[in-house]
């Protein structure tokens, strides 16, 4: 079957979501597989230096509504040579190419197999009647819904979209990469943590990460660990919340903010510290509002790091109770700090469940599974037809 992926989320743009389709896309055969994305800073560079076969539309990177609609009308034209080849369409989003995806299967009857990440359902994503209307007809006339967990399937069950219809291509992690190593001096002598206990949280900053859940829990641990270092990586909306949460708690001393990082950085970051944290929670008024998955949870894992995640979303699937790491009540923040402080205090257990879990990613999160299983599911797809 021969496909084309529209996605405005594809390396270098950096999410989870664009993580997924590079590594998905590596492994199915190219000659088969097309690619569409925005053209941006880097894009050029990125291609180039990967080897990959992608299609650049030109993109303006803003929320306004008059310009995503220009990035749709952009994206049409660029899909319009592709049809004529193609057996179906990957649409990254419900809405963007999801929009397409409809489009195209109306006018030339190709089909399209929309990704979702968890949370489109809700009544905060689909603000107006319009909305409402358009999502319905995108799933209702997907030939597939792709979900990145079984949460994320149930709420699409509950929405109505049969059983049928849904497949689960579940987020992996190059472990290759993500590996355990020793810790890099350049770092610890710059971040000045030798010698100290260290927990990490890589994550886009955003509300439901639950970043400011661990500062409020700092306080409680520092009186049990008091050599301890927090370093967060990452950008985003929620930065100055934070950075001013940590001066009221007076935790400039402990908390770094590392910032950006690029993704052949994070592996050096996932091995600086002790435990990974991320209590990550639903946020009910916001689009932002659940995590699907939670791929750090598995690259820290893979570096053989035990995790402190949230019990909400797909992270109860990413994170396996008590073999792996913790899940955690996401709301309180004394139950975050005995956690963290037990992993800490108890080095033995801290160690078994980093290679527990490093061997649970070796046995069962391979991104080459993910790219068969998918091919697989779309072979069979193609045999209805």
């Amino acid at each position: 079957m021969k496909t084309l992926l529209i996605s405005n989320d594809f390396p270098p743009v950096v999410s989870g979501i664009s993580t997924v389709f590079y590594y998905v896309w590596k492994y199915l055969p190219e000659e088969k597989n097309s690619i569409l994305a925005p053209k941006v800073k880097g894009s050029l560079d990125f291609d180039r230096k990967n080897n990959l076969q992608v299609r650049r539309y030109p993109f303006f990177t803003t929320n306004r509504i008059f310009f995503k609609l220009i990035n749709n009308l952009l994206m049409s034209l660029y899909i319009f040579p592709f049809i004529p080849k193609v057996d179906g369409i990957h649409c990254g989003q419900i809405l963007s190419s999801g929009v397409c995806g409809l489009i195209f299967k109306k006018l030339f009857r190709v089909p399209y197999f929309l990704w979702t990440y968890g949370g489109e359902t809700t009544p905060v994503y689909i603000k107006s009647c319009w909305s409402k209307f358009l999502i319905r007809n995108i799933l209702d006339n997907a030939d597939i819904v792709i979900t990145n967990s079984k949460f994320t399937s149930n709420e699409f069950l509950d929405y109505g979209i049969p059983r049928k219809k849904i497949i689960e291509i579940i987020p992996a992690v190059d472990y290759g990469i993500f590996k355990p190593l020793p810790k890099c001096s350049d770092l610890v002598d710059k971040l000045k943590i030798k010698g100290r206990k260290t927990i990490l949280t890589i994550s886009r900053l955003a509300e439901r990460k639950g970043h400011d859940i661990v500062l409020k829990a700092l306080p409680l641990v520092l009186k049990s660990i008091p050599n301890l270092s927090y370093l967060i990586v990452g950008e985003g909306p929620y930065r100055t919340h934070l950075m001013e949460l940590c001066r009221e708690l007076k935790l400039d001393s402990v908390v770094t903010f590392i910032g950006f990082a690029y993704d052949e950085e994070l592996v050096m970051y996932y091995n600086l510290c002790d435990v990974f944290v991320m209590p990550n929670r639903e946020i009910f008024n916001s689009t932002d509002s659940v995590e699907g998955f939670g791929i750090t949870f598995i690259e820290a894992n893979a570096c053989n790091k035990p995790v402190i995640g949230g019990r909400s979303g797909g992270a109860i699937e990413a994170v396996k109770d008590g073999v792996t790491g913790f899940l955690v009540d996401p709301q309180n923040e004394n139950e975050v700090a005995e956690k963290i402080i037990f992993l800490l205090q108890d080095e033995e257990l801290a160690r078994k469940m980093g290679k527990d879990g490093r061997k649970r990613v070796e046995k069962d999160f391979s991104w080459e599974n993910r790219a068969n299983e998918l091919a697989e599911q779309l072979t069979k797809e193609a045999l209805k037809v």
